[in-house]
């Protein structure tokens, strides 16, 4: 049987998505608030979330609530926090058994959903208001989060590039924001916030695995009744625009290599060109850059190229020695430039389609992995399973990949040096 996609609305700015495929002996369901980014929200809607995962007015500890879900055979409540373009989302996930798979066919499915709803409408307040206990702990895991964030030279130098490379773009905010704001938030902004989420974000439930009979329409009644006054339409697609001039950034840190990450920015509007390009360029283990830059010229300790079709940017990160980052620059600039000369062969071309219609393939092999593929699909109005996807690619051609390289501009060109090696040019 094949993989059933169906979308519907809700209420406004609320879709319900339904991917049934099954296979799957489990069923996962998602609420997810997508809002715009802004510096104030962003780490509130980040905390919001910890807090509904924490407790709710039912299971008042975080021990009851573990106890209720292992009542119902091992169930997982988890949340996520991500960044789409210039949007966040944040969320609650349930992953919970089917029915069919319990002792005697016992009926979980609607109390697991409900169990999900309870933290999303019937959270622990105490005086009207989160419980200060609650958001003092979830406070200081934020605020042990952003030195972590730190800490993590890769993950961040590409933060202080996107900095740069989408400087005045919502893009460019941070999620966790500072220590100092974290250590300012109190019981009362969270309050407002999640109140503000439930009126005014688009809100996307998804719904994947095997059967949603009994489930579905508990989470249509429970989301239809919600008050939407404030309501506040999302936009996806928001490409960042390409600096009058490229943008130089060298900065210095106690790294063991230097973080060298480029920036090249493009509206060309096939976005599975543009996928294919990219892997062509950097995405694979016999791409331009793994096999050249890293391999054949040893410039760089690894080399790799990733694509935003929301934002239309194509970053290049690498780890470099400091006396080899304007080598490996200039390099890399070659292999681009190559591709925009069709400096590649067919073979290449086709071993790159493949490579990629194997990692889209794998996508139906996780209920995780097929709701966040859809939820992509989603985001740019599109419903197309995997194996289209993939045929999408095999009718690529090569000068349409030429034509698609041709279209990116160099936009940012950023270093997080270390400090104690000399670099090349002084």
């Amino acid at each position: 049987m094949p993989i059933s996609y169906k979308r519907s609305a809700v209420g406004e700015g609320i879709a319900l998505t339904e991917i049934t495929d099954p296979k799957f002996k489990s069923n996962l369901i998602s609420v997810s608030f997508v809002t715009p980014t802004d510096v104030k929200n962003a780490p509130l809607n980040t905390l919001v979330m910890e807090l509904l995962a924490s407790s709710n007015d039912k299971n008042k500890t975080l021990a009851e609530l573990t106890g209720e879900l292992a009542y119902l055979y091992g169930a997982t409540l988890s949340t996520k926090s991500r960044r789409i373009g210039d949007c966040q989302e944040n969320g609650l996930c349930i992953e919970y058994i089917c029915d069919d798979y319990t002792i005697g066919r016992e009926i979980i499915s609607t109390k697991a959903s409900q169990l999900l709803l309870d933290c999303i409408f019937r959270p622990l307040f105490e005086n009207g208001r989160f419980s200060e206990r609650y958001v003092s702990m979830r406070k200081k895991e934020l605020e042990d989060n952003i030195n972590a964030e730190f800490n993590d030279k890769f993950g961040y130098s590409m933060r202080m590039a996107k900095e740069i490379i989408y400087k005045g773009e919502p893009a460019c905010i941070s999620l966790l924001g500072t220590v100092e704001n974290a250590r300012a938030i109190t019981s009362q902004q969270l309050t407002d916030r999640y109140h503000e989420l439930l009126s005014s974000s688009q809100i996307e439930i998804v719904m994947c695995g095997r059967d949603f009979e009994r489930v579905k329409p508990v989470m249509i009644q429970a989301f239809s009744q919600l008050e939407r006054t404030d309501y506040v339409p999302v936009n996806y697609k928001a490409l960042s625009p390409v600096k009058k001039e490229t943008a130089y950034e060298r900065q210095t840190q106690d790294v063991n290599q230097s973080k060298m990450i480029m920036a090249f920015k493009s509206g060309y509007e096939d976005i599975y060109t543009a996928k294919l390009f990219t892997a062509l360029l950097g995405g694979t283990p016999f791409s331009k850059l793994f096999s050249n830059v890293r391999e054949k010229m040893s410039l760089c300790y690894y080399c790799s190229a990733a694509y935003s079709d929301i934002k239309g940017t194509l970053l290049v990160s690498s780890g470099v020695a400091k006396k080899d980052i304007e080598k490996a620059r200039e390099a890399i600039l070659m292999q681009l430039e190559a591709i925009k000369n069709g400096e590649f062969t067919q073979q290449e071309l086709e071993h790159t389609k493949i490579y990629l219609c194997t990692g889209f393939k794998s996508n139906n092999d996780s209920i995780y992995r097929m709701s966040e593929y859809y939820t992509a699909q989603n985001t740019r109005g599109t419903s197309y399973s995997p194996e289209q996807v993939c045929d999408i690619f095999m009718d690529i051609t090569k000068q349409q990949v030429i034509e698609c390289a041709k279209s990116f501009v160099y936009d940012t060109f950023y270093v997080m040096e270390s400090e104690g090696e000399v670099s090349a040019d002084g």
